[in-house]
């Protein structure tokens, strides 16, 4: 698995978590678990998530190419 997907999979990861959370704890709080409402308010946490861990796989990818571009000039000037 290439760095950047494993980078993009951890902001994921503790994204969610960390959107689901605070979410979860509101729902409990009603009392309820079941219904739309609650459907779309645990889809916030995916979304949010979903939006950090595309946001850090394309920087990683960037930062990657970029990487191997300066490998590249250093080669060619030596």
């Amino acid at each position: 698995m290439k760095d950047w997907m494993v980078r993009a999979l951890k902001t994921f990861v503790q994204a969610f978590f960390g959107v689901l959370i605070p979410e979860f704890v509101v729902m409990l709080r009603d009392g309820s678990v079941m219904g739309w409402n609650k459907f779309w308010t645990l889809m916030v946490p995916v979304l949010c998530a979903a939006l950090a861990a595309g946001i850090s796989a394309a920087w990683n990818i960037i930062a990657e190419v970029l990487k191997k571009q300066e490998e590249e000039d250093a080669e060619s000037e030596s």
